[in-house]
């Protein structure tokens, strides 16, 4: 022993669990196909190890001490506890297992979800929140093993199936002087200050912020924003306005609140990613999945 501690040997564990549960040494030699000889050097290897007497023994009858019958709960739970890790490990080898999909606000993952639980019926479903900030890491570092996100992804690890393209509202207080429009253009609020998502990267700044405009001139800068709860109250406030997809502003309807379809804006787009150097039967099953369900070939999503 060192230091007290010793390492479990699952063969010597099952050993026990067989004379504890017989509490004769020939019976459970015979049920694990040893010599009895075999088995009792190894529960003896195993009292050494473990630094206690496990069995009372005698001549006419094998008990078990009360440290042995403590050990014997304990054993039963390991074995199981290992039984478990195995079979796990051979269904996702066998593309069992868990798969754990990130979503966005708004993500339109109904239809995807359905079409992989039925191909799938055993595997169990993890849904993972995703920030703009931390799409393309989450799906890197393995926080979930396949995404929705907002493209474009700063990473050249994804494989990328494109999904459709989503159109910009803006989202403005409801006493501004255009809240009562049916659409409003880039140029109308030029004037504005932009609130802007903290953290995300450039390129994808420049998609959803629509900042430079098409024309090439920069918005005047606003607070930065990490999430819907913040764009609402800064834009309430009148500190500024800001950029959503279309979708996103119908899960947060407000009555102080306006979404203004953007007339000159490009859309932006919508995919699923994936590390392509993780290979998995369960990821290859959603992107197909999803494949099916989800594509439209040059559609933009109201």
């Amino acid at each position: 022993m060192d230091g007290g501690q010793t390492d479990l040997d699952l063969r010597r564990l099952r050993s026990f669990v067989a004379v504890a549960e017989r509490l004769h040494f020939g019976q459970a030699a015979a049920a694990l196909h040893v010599t009895q000889p075999a088995l009792s050097r190894q529960i003896q290897q195993l009292e050494h190890d473990l630094g206690v007497v496990l069995f009372h023994r005698s001549s006419r009858e094998v008990a078990l001490t009360p440290a042995g019958e403590q050990f014997l709960h304990d054993s039963r739970e390991l074995l199981a506890a290992a039984r478990a890790a195995r079979n796990r490990a051979r269904r996702i080898a066998a593309g069992e297992g868990v798969l754990k999909i990130g979503f966005m606000l708004s993500s339109d993952i109904t239809a995807p979800l359905h079409a992989f639980s039925a191909r799938r019926p055993e595997a169990r479903i993890e849904l993972v929140r995703l920030r703009w900030w931390s799409q393309a890491t989450d799906l890197s570092d393995g926080t979930a093993d396949v995404g929705f996100v907002r493209l474009p992804v700063d990473s050249d690890r994804l494989s990328v199936l494109p999904l459709y393209r989503e159109r910009l509202c803006a989202v403005l207080p409801v006493r501004h002087p255009m809240a009562g429009e049916a659409a409003v253009g880039l140029r109308d609020l030029a004037d504005e200050p932009l609130l802007r998502y903290a953290g995300a990267a450039p390129a994808w700044s420049a998609v959803w912020n629509a900042d430079p405009r098409p024309d090439g001139t920069r918005w005047r800068r606003g607070p930065d924003v990490h999430d819907m709860e913040e764009i609402l109250a800064y834009v309430r406030a009148g500190s500024g306005v800001v950029f959503v997809p279309e979708s996103v502003a119908a899960v947060f309807p407000r009555p102080d609140i306006a979404y203004l379809p953007v007339t000159d804006a490009p859309p932006g787009e919508v995919a699923l990613a994936w590390d392509g150097d993780r290979p998995s039967p369960l990821v290859e099953t959603f992107v197909d999945a999803t494949r099916t369900t989800l594509t439209e070939p040059d559609a933009t999503r109201a």
